[in-house]
C-alpha cells in the first residue's frame, strides 16, 4: 500500500488533528485518510491548499513523496 508518508509523519508531529484539516478542505475525515493513503487521489487544488495552510515552511514535493507501506497481517 503507498502512503504519503512524509505529509502523515508532518501532521502528527505538528499534533494536527484530521478532522481540523478535513474541515479545512470541506471534505469528512475518512475521505482524507483514504487520500492520505492513496485510496483515493487529492484534486491538486486541494493539495496545494493543505500545503499552504497548514506547511507552508515546507516543499510540495517533500509532502507528496509516496512511500510503500507494507499491509498489517492479521493474526489467527
Amino acid at each position: 500500500m503507498e502512503v504519503f508518508g512524509n505529509l502523515l509523519a508532518e501532521i502528527a508531529k505538528r499534533g494536527y488533528a484530521k478532522n481540523e484539516i478535513a474541515n479545512y478542505l470541506g471534505m469528512s475525515r475518512n475521505t482524507l485518510t483514504n487520500k492520505l493513503f492513496c485510496k483515493y487521489e487529492f484534486k491538486k487544488t486541494e493539495f496545494d491548499l493543505l500545503c499552504k495552510e497548514f506547511f507552508p515552511d515546507l516543499n510540495t514535493e517533500y509532502l507528496s513523496e509516496k512511500y510503500h507501506r507494507p499491509e498489517n497481517k492479521k493474526l489467527a
